[in-house]
């Protein structure tokens, strides 16, 4: 799939159409989800390696209710939390069938047509996984969503990926979005 490159024009947030794929250019620590429009957090599902507090806040943030957002962790440490936001079981950076499977689990909840996902640390995960592998696993995630009309935002900071990778993750989306 061919991308457009795109900047976004400041403080405006990301619009995608039902089953369009954004591949979203963030400085470090930026969320994708801080640059969701405000009904996407009315069913959204994050695939992430922050912390589920940091998607709650950032909901919250975007004046949306976190109780419709459900939270896929990845991370190499276990995490607690006590939040609004429905968390799926911690899953470990280099089981990229167990995210795949919380994914499957959490995609259930998304209305076709409206629900969002957003999937985040791509520059994390390829410290854990052979890229083939982890391209394989977004290939899968942005056909699925595809299939369920859902709109998919990958999130990655382009500074810690070689270009020839950001370029190959960039061609499974229909567009990329500069919010950096």
């Amino acid at each position: 799939m061919a991308s457009s490159e795109q900047g976004a024009p400041a403080g405006a947030p990301l619009d995608l159409a039902p089953a369009e794929a954004a591949l979203t250019r963030l400085s470090n620590r930026a969320s994708p989800v801080e640059y969701l429009p405000r009904d996407a957090y009315g069913n959204l599902l994050v695939v992430t390696v922050d912390g589920p507090k940091r998607v709650e806040e950032a909901v919250r943030a975007g004046g949306g209710d976190p109780e419709n957002v459900g939270v896929v962790p990845v991370s190499a440490s276990p995490l607690r939390y006590d939040g609004p936001c429905w968390t799926a079981e911690r899953v470990s950076p280099s089981d990229l069938t167990g995210i795949s499977i919380q994914y499957a689990r959490g995609e259930r909840y998304l209305r076709e047509g409206s629900g969002w996902v957003v999937a985040d640390g791509l520059g994390t995960l390829l410290m854990y996984n052979e890229e083939e592998r982890l391209y394989r696993l977004f290939s899968h995630l942005i056909s699925r969503a595809r299939e369920r009309r859902l709109r998919h935002v990958t999130g990655v900071v382009p500074d810690v990926l070689a270009s020839e990778t950001l370029a190959r993750f960039r061609e499974l989306h229909d567009r990329s979005v500069g919010f950096e």
